[in-house]
């Protein structure tokens, strides 16, 4: 599951708290052992990869059959635009939940890119961003990119919301090193591999969890390369109860990815007083400048200084979870998702 997955998961367990909202869930993939209790789920087509647009027929004949009264749609995909298409011929309302950076940030295409699927999810994400009754952030910095590159501003900023920790936090002597995020290029997993051969020195574990994505070919040869590696131990696909048991023991989150929203994993590491190391996300400069952890700003070699650091240094890294906790504690709690429901 991944984060704006998850957040939909919370989002919908709340609303279902509330006993005022009859729910209906659309996705394109959908187990076939699930069921669920107490909402609707609706399968919209079978695309995989860019090819939201293919689904289009079946989104908008799932809306017209069910008519609702409010879209809440999160990540920038096709589906903003097809929704936002329905919204302005239908008496309801969008809310679009901005999961990543890369939702509103231009996209620069070649002649030849601009006859692939990912041009044209692009150019139907903008539409949809442009005709959106409200949209949501999770950053300052989000709020920033979607003013300067599309003129439309937030209708709020709602940062992530989760259940603070129920696990209790025991920390062995041995410095536990997570990487948590599927296994997909941009996640950029490799990185730390590399980490870990260059850091093999220390007495530390090195644990990656996530399932296996992205184009066959490079996935195959990447889990081979972390079968290979000596202290690296691939964990796979883990429910959220598991990852957050892992963290709970654990000392350091460390994130390869090459750009993120605002990664929950972030949270789910700081409300168990685990600090994030980052090859180069750092959501509103909470690492660097807050100090909940530490950015190399896309600098490898200081990555590296940085994640030493702090497998030796314990008080500091200590110091940092503490705080990284308290900050998570206050603004990333379930309260935030009141917020989003007052848009409903």
């Amino acid at each position: 599951m991944g984060g704006a997955q998850f957040q939909a998961q919370l989002l919908t367990e709340h609303l279902l708290s509330l006993g005022c909202f009859d729910i209906h869930f659309l996705a394109r993939r959908i187990a076939n052992n699930f069921t669920p209790e107490g909402y609707t789920i609706h399968k919209i087509g079978s695309s995989t990869g860019p090819g939201f647009l293919f689904d289009a027929r079946n989104l908008l004949r799932t809306l017209n059959t069910i008519r609702p009264h409010t879209i809440y749609q999160h990540v920038g995909c096709a589906y903003t635009g097809i929704s936002a298409y329905y919204c302005k011929r239908h008496t309801c309302n969008l809310v679009w939940h901005i999961a990543s950076d890369i939702d509103v940030e231009r996209a620069h295409f070649s002649l030849p890119g601009h006859f692939s699927l990912h041009y044209l999810d692009k150019k139907i994400l903008e539409y949809g961003l442009r005709n959106a009754k409200f949209i949501v952030g999770q950053t300052q910095h989000q709020a920033s990119l979607i003013k300067n590159n599309y003129h439309r501003e937030l209708t709020d900023l709602v940062r992530n919301f989760h259940p603070l920790p129920c696990e209790a936090l025991e920390k062995d002597e041995q410095v536990k090193v997570l990487w948590i995020a599927n296994i997909k290029k941009i996640k950029q997993p490799e990185l730390f591999l590399k980490l870990a051969d260059d850091l093999s020195h220390l007495n530390a574990q090195f644990i990656m969890m996530g399932g296996a994505q992205g184009e066959a070919t490079w996935r195959d040869k990447t889990i081979s390369k972390m079968k290979i590696t000596p202290n690296i131990n691939y964990l796979g696909a883990l429910p959220q109860n598991e990852v957050n048991s892992l963290l709970a023991t654990s000392h350091l989150l460390v994130n390869t990815s090459q750009y993120e929203g605002f990664s929950n994993t972030f949270i789910q590491a700081w409300m168990r007083r685990v600090p994030v190391i980052s090859y180069n996300v750092d959501p509103d400069q909470l690492l660097n400048e807050t100090g909940l952890g530490a950015c190399a700003e896309g600098d490898y070699q200081r990555l590296v200084k940085q994640l030493e650091e702090l497998i030796l240094d314990g008080a500091k890294r200590d110091k940092m979870g503490l705080k990284a906790q308290k900050y998570a504690n206050e603004f990333h709690s379930e309260k935030n998702v009141e917020r989003l429901v007052s848009l409903f």
